[in-house]
């Protein structure tokens, strides 16, 4: 795209904002009263279930046929190529018919159909994978320097090399054919846990009403308890919104220490089938990743713990408070008053991009305009934010908007992922266009932080610098202590199931307690309803031993911009992490693209960076009081 045409679009863009500024309420009841522009265009997937319906059927037929090339690979590479080509083409219809389901599901969690729609669909998967578990054990039967052969000599078979070589590498982890079918068949058990807490905290999810000081009713929704904590001014509204959110986990913590089981025993029994000495190793392995990443995170995250709490004792101090719990560790020292209006904030993200090239801007303005963004809350939409890729139809962000400044770096977190995304379907084939979680969080991260630094350079008034000091320094608390220490939790979580210990809510609530205390010390008090969030985390439960990657990510991002201020070849090899989507290890990937995660002294930096941002908030803090100073 041509820089002038570029600029043309980003000042239309910003012209726009200020004209409909009318239409950007946060609040709705439902999804008709949003206009189209703000809404997923679901319509790049099908026209509707009818068409829906006719690619489930054609998935599952041609896994069938797939499944009749069962004791033929060895007859040649030809034979090899057609059916990883089967694979290709049935594996495209299967992403296009998850993303329809799946995202269809997420905009109402209430609409029992679509639940439907998605257990058929869950089950055609389930019965397609058990057909198709032979590919893998059949693979490893041929010599491994024969099948570098076979696709050295036919070039058709070049976009399938890591995938089949990293079949290889874990080979002595896969089972004979027999024992694949039957894990195979557990899949769907497997997904049962994740699923019940999805349902209990979502579709069955309480939404409790509590009064604020000043006599408002409010209907604690997962947007709104997520608002308050960082926009209520008074500590008690926070306090009983808190509380009112969390009283639901008290009452079923029994409930979620049972599903929480589940999830653990889940990861251990198919480690112990797999012959991995812990669930951990299984879950490493499957990206390549060496045991002594985590290990060194969690050692030099609470090494620097210190500083995480002198942070905390500030604001105590800063905010004068008595008592200071979870409630306040997200409310800014100086509450804005700003809303941020959605409309405005999209040029202002383009804008802070514009480093990473013109082609970059371009692909971003189009992400944002073309029906890839779900931007608001509605009733029975799921809570949170998130991007999703579905090759060959797009890369959609979900949002649950509410105009704070904390959105605001959302949006531009989630647009970090969408990029990324984009730029792997576009650069990356079929087989290799997925990058791993290890290096998902990189991009988004990285956005966040070139869009700080342009609020930074272009504002000199005390009052904002610290908020977006303060904006800053609780991405580092939150993407990198936090997380860790919720990896910390689950490792060790994981630990007593392997030990064989018992697990029950007392049992949870004990150690999160403890691991709470090596990062926070004595900061949260003991009776604060946040000593119950093992079982408010929704990643504990869908997602084991993903959180720890967000603490790398952030290393990898923080060092990736620091490299930007002094190297100028780190933009080129930053893109090309990006367009490499999922065609090497990520350790390899981020290696080539400047960054060392098998040194404790990337992790470390963070703790370097963070004591520095925290001493400039205390200078701007001390510049806002002499400003701010009463005059006699």
């Amino acid at each position: 795209m041509h820089l002038s045409k570029l600029t043309l679009i980003i000042a239309v863009m910003t012209s726009l904002a200020i004209s409909g500024q009318t239409e950007n309420s946060t609040v709705f009841n439902s999804r008709e009263e949003i206009p189209a522009k703000y809404k997923w265009d679901l319509t790049r997937f099908y026209s509707g279930w009818e068409a829906w319906e006719m690619d489930l059927k054609s998935i599952e037929a041609g896994y069938d046929h797939i499944a009749t090339y069962e004791g033929r690979l060895s007859e040649g590479p030809d034979t090899l190529l057609e059916v990883l080509k089967l694979q290709e083409a049935a594996g495209k219809i299967a992403i296009k018919a998850f993303g329809y389901a799946f995202q269809s599901r997420d905009l109402d969690t209430r609409d029992n159909a679509v639940r439907v729609r998605m257990g058929e669909l869950m089950d055609v998967y389930s019965r397609s994978r058990t057909k198709l578990s032979w590919i893998s054990p059949e693979l490893l039967k041929i010599p491994e320097s024969m099948m570098r052969e076979w696709i050295e000599e036919n070039p058709e078979l070049e976009p399938y090399r890591f995938g089949i070589m990293d079949t290889y590498r874990t080979g002595d982890y896969i089972l004979n054919e027999e024992g694949e079918r039957l894990i195979n068949l557990h899949g769907r058990v497997r997904n049962a846990p994740g699923d019940i807490y999805s349902s209990l905290t979502n579709a069955d999810g309480d939404r409790p009403e509590v009064e604020l000081e000043d006599g408002t009713v409010v209907k604690v929704t997962p947007g709104i308890y997520s608002k308050a904590l960082v926009s209520y001014s008074n500590p008690v509204d926070r306090r009983n919104v808190q509380a009112a959110w969390m009283e639901q986990f008290e009452d079923r913590r029994n409930t979620f220490a049972s599903i929480y089981n589940g999830v653990l025993q889940q990861g251990w029994t198919l480690a112990q089938s797999r012959g991995y000495p812990s669930t951990l190793a299984l879950e490493l392995d499957d990206n390549n990743i060496p045991e002594a990443v985590l290990d060194s995170l969690v050692k030099a995250t609470r090494s620097g713990a210190e500083e995480l709490q002198r942070y905390h004792r500030l604001r105590k101090e800063y905010m004068a408070l008595d008592r200071y719990g979870w409630s306040d560790m997200h409310i800014p020292l100086i509450q804005s008053k700003t809303n941020y209006q959605y409309d405005d904030i999209i040029p202002l993200i383009v804008d802070a991009v514009g480093v990473l090239g013109e082609e970059y801007q371009g692909k971003m303005v189009e992400q944002f305009s073309s029906g890839f963004i779900d931007v608001y809350e509605t009733p029975g939409k799921r809570s949170g934010a998130y991007n999703t890729s579905r090759y060959g139809v797009g890369s959609f962000v979900f949002l649950n908007y509410q105009g704070t400044l904390e959105d605001v770096f959302t949006v531009a977190h989630e647009m970090g992922h969408s990029m990324h995304s984009r730029l792997a379907q576009d650069y990356q084939p079929f087989p290799t266009h997925r990058y791993t979680i290890f290096v998902a969080e990189v991009a988004s991260i990285l956005t966040e932080k070139l869009l700080l630094r342009k609020l930074l350079q272009e504002v000199d008034e005390p009052r904002e610098r610290i908020a977006f000091l303060e904006s800053q320094i609780e991405k580092i608390k939150s993407t990198f202590f936090t997380q860790t220490m919720m990896a910390d939790f689950e490792w060790q979580a994981h630990q007593l199931v392997e030990s064989g210990e018992g697990i029950s809510a007392d049992r949870l609530t004990e150690l999160w307690k403890g691991t709470v205390s090596a990062y926070l010390g004595d900061i949260i008090p003991e009776d604060d309803p946040y000593m119950l969030s093992w079982a408010r985390i929704p990643h504990l439960y869908n997602s084991p031993y993903y959180v720890y990657q967000y603490a790398t990510c952030y290393a990898s991002a923080a060092e990736l911009m620091n490299q930007m201020e002094t190297d100028d070849g780190t933009i080129d090899r930053y893109l090309g992490l990006l367009k490499s989507g999922g065609n090497a290890y990520p350790m390899d990937q981020l290696r080539d693209a400047g960054v060392d995660l098998s040194s404790p002294e990337a992790f470390q930096a963070v703790i370097v960076e963070f004591r520095r941002l925290v001493d400039e908030l205390e200078e701007e803090y001390t510049r806002y009081l002499d400003k701010n100073k009463p005059i006699g």
